[in-house]
């Protein structure tokens, strides 16, 4: 992320607009593989649940290097995961109760989860956006990303876990504040940004055949910026 915020940096030095801040998004990811064992194992009477929305934080520096032509650059993560558990006898969770002086209610119900997935991404962006608008300022564009997937799968007699590397693909539209408000002394403003989000990363252990890690996608990004 630092030599991102330098280049963009450099690049902006002749610009009106530098800003950096956190964003955080939901998108649907596509995640076929996920689904495939998700209903596999529903047919063996499994109820495993699956995310349906895939949540991502990073930190964010954008810049405008002319009137109409405004660069982004990003470093964040995505978190998908699917569970099956097994909940414990009630008629055992009482008697634990009663031995305990209600000590155990404390806890709440727990759980024993079986089977558990989990995909991870780490994804470093850069993107351009042609300026459609001003005030607020209303863009369009994308750019190439590179994508560092893992996957985990934990079962009562196995576990697995797959890591590789890609490239991925983003196109959205902006809309971004050019003069915000002040929050302790600080010049913030809201961005919002909604689009389609490529990244279907190929794991390259030998056991995982043609697997993949899907986290294409449409996306809504909203985030807050420190205006420079």
């Amino acid at each position: 992320m630092t030599v991102l915020v330098s280049i963009l940096s450099l690049m902006v030095l002749q610009g009106s607009s530098f800003r950096i801040g956190f964003t955080f998004d939901g998108s649907y990811p596509a995640m076929s593989d996920e689904r495939d064992y998700s209903d596999l194992l529903n047919e063996g009477d499994l109820d495993f649940k699956l995310d349906d929305v895939t949540w991502t934080g990073g930190l964010e520096a954008l810049g405008d290097v002319s009137e109409k032509l405004r660069l982004r650059g990003s470093v964040s993560v995505s978190n998908f995961h699917g569970t099956y558990e097994e909940n414990y006898n009630p008629l055992s969770y009482a008697l634990i109760g009663i031995f305990t002086c209600g000590l155990a209610f404390l806890f709440g119900s727990p759980d024993n989860e079986v089977i558990s997935l989990e995909d991870e991404s780490l994804n470093i962006e850069a993107a351009a956006y042609y300026k459609l608008a001003e005030s607020p300022a209303v863009s369009i564009g994308g750019g190439p990303s590179i994508v560092m997937v893992s996957r985990t799968i934990d079962t009562p007699e196995t576990e697995s876990s797959a890591k590789a590397t890609g490239m991925g693909f983003n196109a959205g539209i902006r809309i971004d504040q050019e003069s915000g408000f002040r929050f302790l002394g600080l010049p913030l403003v809201l961005g919002a940004e909604a689009g389609y989000r490529y990244c279907n990363v190929k794991l390259d252990e030998e056991y995982t055949g043609d697997f993949s890690v899907d986290f294409s996608g449409p996306y809504i990004k909203v985030g807050t910026y420190l205006n420079l």
